[in-house]
């Protein structure tokens, strides 16, 4: 069985103007201090508004006019996005963060991207889970799961 997600990560205050704004957007709490917004392709449709722009590094939804039209809405909040793909053990994350309009950390496609920008974002390990786990980042396959 494969994991398929894609979505914005941060602090509850951090995605509120991106809930606000965006009619398709589902702001789901993770813990008590990460909060996430999955991007579902109703979502990634209204926020692209159909412009063609390039996409940013390796990954296969975040353009460059969405990056903008994130950093517009953020302002100077510190915010992260992540693309996450495994079937069969195989796969990785990829995933940046910006933090005052700009981007502050950029991972590359690897199994541990995920746990590395959660940890920038102030999660701290639970015992034996790693930070992917210790907020529930586990507990759903794909992205509609999140949503329902």
């Amino acid at each position: 069985m494969g994991y398929y997600l894609k979505a914005f990560i941060g602090q509850k205050e951090s995605l509120v103007p991106i809930r606000n704004k965006y009619s398709n957007s589902k702001l789901v709490d993770l813990s008590d201090k990460i909060s996430m917004i999955p991007i579902t392709d109703e979502l990634f449709d209204e926020m692209n508004q159909m412009e063609n722009s390039s996409e940013i590094a390796s990954f296969e939804f975040l353009t460059e006019y969405i990056e903008n039209k994130t950093l517009d809405l953020i302002g100077n909040k510190k915010l992260a996005y992540f693309e996450s793909e495994f079937f069969g053990g195989q796969g990785g994350h990829i995933g940046l963060i910006w933090v005052n309009g700009k981007r502050e950390f950029i991972g590359e496609f690897k199994k541990d991207t995920l746990n590395k920008i959660l940890k920038k974002l102030g999660v701290i390990r639970n015992g034996n889970q790693d930070e992917f786990e210790t907020v529930g980042l586990d507990s759903h396959r794909n992205i509609e799961d999140w949503i329902d």
